[in-house]
């Protein structure tokens, strides 16, 4: 009888433990993470001033200072991601960057912000730790998760190691086990992966590929096919009518300047792409100086004019953020530049508070458009500005002793 038994349970035994083993060792195999490699940076290089004065800039940074009250996850993460976590605003009701940042590392930090009934940000399982998406929950959607990795960007964008320490509710874990679990998630046919991938750039690139919990393997190329190719799909499609897949390449192509990875071949796909798409910008923007999703047409139309405002400074603060970033060869003339820039300006002062604060995802990426058009981040544009403002002006002789 033991031996009839054995002779059926213990193939079938066998075989699921050399399973379990295989799906562990190729979990540990296909996901090694190089803690030496140094957080890959983006600095600024394309500058046009006159897309804000001095006195714009003042007046639109001081309306997007992180909003608090009510305190809702998306807009901390775009607050994080345009003022870093240097910023301190000397008042106890705006979180600093540091405590933005905490908000998402340490879940003390988070309950302080969020509640003490909030559920946890961050789930931890087998695969590692991730994100609390609003799917799962809706009526927590305030402080969940808004995109899919849009956290985990946010880290890498402000040069959160991968060693840094994060004290969940059930325990603690590292940045690098969010990494983890966002790759090892990642397949090519996901609907939203701009942040994972700008998370991959970040962190991992140079590398060329990595192999995911479904066996398959993710190469650079497929990347920049989800980009430019993806499906036969039209400019402007995915999140934010496309404008984060422009992001991701635009990061993609600044990264690779330093890395010198990419194919001659795959970077001019790349820069043409992106030309086509800055043609299409020029034909069609409004004599006023926004975008709206119709931006794809090629021509500025009567439906784009009806297009609510919340879409036009959607698309133009995000078209003119990418812009910033992108090669001097596919930027459409500066008058686009600055028309754009000024359109932001003046739709940001003019909003009232409560808008302000609902709409604060875009208005973020539209302030932040703003100072990289002026060579700087944020915070360091804020410091100097404020600087400037403070100090007398030597040229002025009613300023002299």
């Amino acid at each position: 009888m033991l031996a009839l038994v054995s002779r059926f349970l213990i193939p079938p035994a066998v075989i699921f433990l050399a399973l379990v083993i295989y799906r562990i060792a190729a979990v540990s195999a296909a996901i090694p993470i190089e803690h030496s490699q140094a957080i890959r940076t983006i600095v600024p290089t394309n500058t046009e001033p006159r897309v804000a004065t001095d006195n714009q800039l003042r007046h639109v940074l001081a309306r997007v200072v992180p909003p608090a009250d009510p305190v809702n996850t998306n807009n901390f993460v775009h607050a994080l991601r345009l003022w870093g976590a240097n910023a301190k605003f000397g008042d106890p009701q705006i979180p600093s960057g540091e405590e933005l940042r905490q908000y998402f590392l340490d879940d003390r930090v988070f309950r302080k912000w969020a509640g003490e009934n909030a559920p946890p940000l961050f789930i931890q399982d087998a695969d590692g730790v991730r994100a609390r998406d609003y799917d799962e929950n809706y009526d927590n959607r305030t402080t969940s998760s808004f995109h899919n990795d849009d956290l985990l960007a946010t880290l890498a964008e402000t040069g959160t190691s991968l060693d840094t320490p994060m004290k969940l509710r059930d325990g603690e874990a590292t940045v690098e086990d969010l990494l983890r679990d966002s790759l090892q998630r990642f397949h090519v046919d996901r609907w939203e992966f701009e942040w994972s991938m700008l998370s991959y750039l970040r962190y991992r690139f140079p590398e060329r590929e990595w192999t995911n919990k479904f066996g398959e393997k993710i190469q650079v190329g497929e990347l920049i096919q989800m980009c430019v190719a993806r499906k036969n799909e039209a400019p402007g499609s995915g999140p934010c009518h496309g404008q984060h897949r422009f992001e991701a390449i635009v990061v993609l192509l600044k990264i690779d300047e330093q890395v010198k990875v990419l194919s001659p071949a795959n970077r001019q796909q790349l820069v043409n792409y992106l030309k086509s798409c800055s043609d299409r910008l020029v034909s069609s923007q409004s004599p006023e100086g926004y975008w709206t999703k119709n931006w794809v047409k090629g021509v500025a139309d009567e439906e784009g004019a009806k297009a609510p405002a919340n879409e036009k400074l959607l698309v133009t603060g995000h078209t003119l953020e990418w812009l910033a970033l992108a090669p001097e060869e596919v930027l459409p003339p500066r008058e686009n530049i600055v028309r754009a820039g000024q359109w932001i300006v003046n739709e940001i002062i003019g909003l009232d508070q409560q808008t302000l604060v609902d709409r604060y995802g875009p208005n973020s990426h539209a302030a932040r458009a703003l100072a990289l058009w002026r060579g700087k981040e944020a915070w360091d544009l804020w410091q100097e500005l404020e600087a400037a403002e403070n100090t007398p002006s030597t040229s002025n002789p009613a300023t002299q002793p």
